[in-house]
């Protein structure tokens, strides 16, 4: 694991209790949006189109009990081409 990784993750531990709700905000590219959906199916998205329609922001907020689990799902929102994880 880098150190980048590692900080961020103990930055999670030191200012969140597990289990806890964890709000993720990604902006995918519309071209990529059905590839995030499929991902990320069993989960409650909202989504907002941006003004020319080339982006689209969603948010995603789950109940995570660790900083892996919340460090898993930025890995898995990084399959998707073009997204930017906020």
């Amino acid at each position: 694991m880098s150190d980048k990784l590692k900080q961020f993750k103990q930055t999670l531990d030191a200012h969140h209790q597990w289990p806890c709700p964890y709000v993720y905000k990604f902006i995918v590219p519309a071209e990529s949006l059905d590839r995030f959906q499929q991902l990320f199916a069993s989960e409650a998205l909202e989504t907002r189109q941006s003004r020319t329609g080339k982006y689209t922001s969603v948010t995603m907020t789950s109940t995570m009990c660790s900083a892996d689990e919340v460090m898993a799902v930025y890995e898995k929102a990084a399959q998707v081409p073009g997204v930017m994880s906020l």
